[in-house]
């Protein structure tokens, strides 16, 4: 049996990790398109449709490029597709974003539940208090 270093968000549908697992997870689950979310991500070509959108690690006011990959995720699950995101380690940044997304698709109502249930689906979630500050100003009315 293999240990699987990637995790799902939605079942069958959302997974979630760090830039190491992506092999695995392309080579196991029936992803279309993985989003690297690494601002210092490698210029070179993917064998998998890879798309690259940056979100810089410890940085203030990440507002439009963290909203920017929550809506690639929520567009490329609504068009049915299979989704894998993922950051260097898959704690901060794939955090912000499976947060992120859990409220944009109305699978929580509130930041910290959808935290919750990102943390239950990747134990190693750890998304940092300028993320959160990041997500309130997303969705103040949650």
């Amino acid at each position: 049996m293999t240990t699987k270093n990637y995790h799902e968000l939605l079942k069958d549908r959302i997974y979630i990790g760090g830039a190491d697992d992506i092999h695995d997870v392309m080579k196991n689950e029936k992803v279309d398109v993985a989003y690297d979310l690494r601002a210092e991500a490698p210029k070179e070509e993917s064998p998998y449709n890879r798309v690259h959108s940056p979100i810089v690690d410890d940085a203030d006011q990440q507002d439009v490029s963290v909203k920017k990959s929550i809506d690639h995720v929520v567009n490329g699950y609504n068009e049915g597709k299979n989704v894998y995101f993922h950051c260097q380690g898959g704690s901060n940044r794939t955090g912000t974003v499976a947060i992120g997304t859990l409220l944009a698709l109305g699978k929580a109502k509130t930041i910290e539940e959808a935290e919750g249930i990102a943390k239950t689906a990747r134990p190693k979630i750890n998304v940092k208090p300028e993320m959160k500050e990041t997500l309130k100003r997303i969705y103040p009315n949650v």
